[in-house]
């Protein structure tokens, strides 16, 4: 049957049915209708800054109140029309979800550059006491949105900022689908991929006996962890640090060019220092002597283990009668410092595994959620999904099981077009509907793990297990927001803080509690991952910490460098920090700027907020949970979210 979009438009702005429904999100439209709806949802945001623009007398009920309800329901439509590109297993939707993309994220710029309702709600702001509570920050943000998008300049650099504005976020969707439909495939014979286990290989052999590997995570890691032949290695890091080049390195250099022009005209010395003045940092100032300082801590723990990983790779080197060369290229490193944690801390990732079949951590993970927050999840019966392997999650408070609290979508396994990493997507805010009732937040966690077939079950790597703890904590600030506005619902904290929350969830995979309930062997259930084996696990977990954390400085510090530079050749500005940082060399040819996802999809300038926020993480951890147990709010108050 036809749907008219207009009227879908109005009966959710109305609540009619079926948008009196608490999951008012739908994944079975046509890429006719994304279309549609997006131009339905255009008009009517243009209708309610109109509505507003044409105000006399301005009021916060007039005024912010009638954009904020408008939000209330316009992110459930932008998610239907913008979530299936990330997603949706048929192309022509994802293309259309593009374009759907590309259309809302300009009618956006146009909306929020709209001088004329500036112009009403700073007579509102100029004449209004202090609001108080939600209100008065709605007020506040808004205002220095205004300010931060050039208000007060003249038409013709207002323009330009918009102009700006609107070919950024082309760009930056662009660079998405791009590394979105990256479906590389190499080639290896059974002895070009000597090291790596046999279910991996079961997996992998095709008909006529040619093994096919792909360069996503789940089976470029092993590869770059386990295969004991070099020229495979080497073959895969000159292919997966070379996805998406050349394309996304000028999509992302264009980019660096437009934020430095868009800073200049707003009056910032750099893009860096127009993004941090709203974060924790405030500034470059800060956070290049944080990420300075920290490298210069690490350095000797650096050098101490590049000596280790090389006295590995001269053994490895004369065992195998490969010709031994006295420094570590970027193939070496995952292959040595995977021998380091088998060798020195005596843990065989591929015996541990065997202890974390997908179905088991997933059912073990919603169980610890649900008793540290005072949750209780039930699954839907019929998901209603974007693919038959999604599931939903209907979420109540465990001692209040008549009101419901949220709900959640899992999106466990990769497929050709789908986001590659791990992550949530937020896509239906907790917030008040104009009517007063109450929107529940809905959000989706997407991972990337090996499906199970019916030779091999998916079994995770204990890192695996720590991202998808991790991804679900943010699925779970996500629902347990209960913020007023949609603009403060969720995971919508500063970002050097968003991480912190599920970086200190990371730990309950890291302590003998957690991964006793954690594990169980994928063929016999009752026997868990031994003690001596937990044991060894932990202590591991310092394992290479130098180098590890030396390259997540190298990404902030470069993200840091090009975005304080008005253009900047990737390649070169990451070949310069990766050597001053880590004193090693780029493979020539590779630029994985244009596979750092992080950098056109709101991180830019902010990728050091994962360093930054751990120091948070770590703190609330030390200070509430290492003290009294990693379960201690089972038993503090009948609300354990509120603490």
């Amino acid at each position: 049957a036809t749907m008219d979009m207009n009227q879908l438009v109005t009966d959710m702005a109305a609540r009619a049915a079926p948008f009196d429904q608490p999951n008012r999100l739908k994944w079975d439209l046509s890429a006719a209708q994304l279309l549609d709806l997006a131009d339905a949802t255009i008009a009517k945001g243009r209708e309610t800054y109109d509505q507003v623009a044409a105000v006399t007398e301005p009021t916060f009920a007039n005024t912010l109140q009638v954009i904020a309800d408008y939000d209330s329901y316009a992110e459930v439509l932008g998610s239907m029309c913008t979530f299936p590109k990330d997603v949706s297993p048929d192309k022509e939707i994802r293309e259309a979800s593009t374009e759907a993309t590309n259309r809302l994220d300009k009618a956006n710029v146009e909306c929020c550059m709209r001088f004329d309702v500036y112009e009403v709600i700073k007579r509102f702001s100029d004449g209004v006491g202090d609001l108080g509570g939600e209100q008065q920050r709605l007020l506040e943000k808004t205002m220095r949105e205004y300010r931060r998008r050039g208000m007060a300049l003249d038409e013709a650099e207002r323009d330009q900022v918009k102009e700006i504005k609107e070919k950024m976020s082309e760009l930056g969707t662009q660079y998405s689908t791009n590394s979105n439909e990256e479906n590389t495939e190499l080639e290896f014979s059974e002895a070009e991929l000597g090291g790596l286990p046999e279910d991996f290989l079961l997996s992998h052999k095709t008909d006529n006996g040619v093994y096919k590997v792909t360069l996503k995570y789940p089976d470029y890691i092993p590869v770059m962890q386990m295969c004991s032949v070099s020229a495979t290695r080497q073959r895969m890091e000159f292919a997966f640090n070379s996805r998406n080049n050349p394309a996304n390195a000028a999509i992302l250099e264009e980019l660096i060019e437009l934020r430095a022009k868009q800073a200049a005209i707003l009056g910032y010395e750099t893009h860096a220092h127009y993004v941090l003045e709203t974060r924790m940092s405030k500034s470059p100032e800060v956070v290049k002597p944080f990420l300075t300082d920290l490298s210069e801590k690490l350095g000797p723990l650096w050098a101490q283990e590049e000596q280790a990983l090389l006295g590995y790779k001269k053994a490895h080197c004369e065992e195998v009668g490969e010709e031994y060369v006295d420094a570590l290229k970027n193939w070496d490193l995952q292959f040595y410092r995977y021998m380091v944690t088998v060798k020195d801390f005596a843990v065989n990732h591929e015996d541990i595994k065997q202890y974390f079949p997908l179905g088991y951590v997933t059912d073990q993970l919603l169980l610890i959620y649900q008793e540290l927050l005072g949750l209780k999840f039930v699954e839907a019966e019929d998901a209603g999904g974007w693919h038959p392997d999604v599931r939903l999650f209907h979420v109540f408070n465990s001692d209040e099981e008549a009101n419901l609290v949220g709900q959640f979508y899992l999106d466990m396994h990769p497929r050709e077009g789908k986001y590659s990493h791990a992550a949530c997507f937020g896509l239906q805010p907790g917030c008040v509907r104009a009517d007063g009732s109450w929107q529940i937040p809905i959000a989706a966690g997407v991972m990337n793990f090996t499906k199970p077939t019916d030779q091999a079950p998916s079994l995770l790597k204990h890192d695996e297990v720590v991202t998808f703890f991790h991804e679900f904590g943010h699925v779970m600030h996500q629902l347990c927001s209960l913020a007023h506005y949609a603009e403060f619902a969720g995971t919508a904290v500063e970002r050097d803080f968003v991480e912190a929350p599920s970086q200190m969830l990371e730990n309950w995979c890291w302590t003998s509690e957690g991964l006793q309930r954690l594990s169980a062997h994928f063929e016999d259930p009752s026997r868990k991952l031994p003690d001596e084996l937990i044991a060894k696990l932990v202590a591991s977990k310092v394992a290479n910490a130098g180098g590890l954390n030396k390259r997540q400085l190298v990404l902030g510090l470069f993200d840091q460098t090009i975005h304080s530079m008005p253009k900047a050749d990737t390649a070169a500005v990451l070949s310069q920090v990766t050597s001053e940082i880590l004193g090693l060399e780029m493979t020539p040819g590779t630029n994985m700027a244009a596979s750092f996802g992080h950098l056109a999809g709101g991180y830019d300038a902010q990728y050091y907020g994962y360093m930054w926020s751990d120091v948070f993480s770590a703190d609330m951890f030390e200070s509430r949970f290492k003290k009294e147990g990693i379960f201690c709010l089972l038993y503090t108050s009948p609300s354990p979210r509120d603490s």
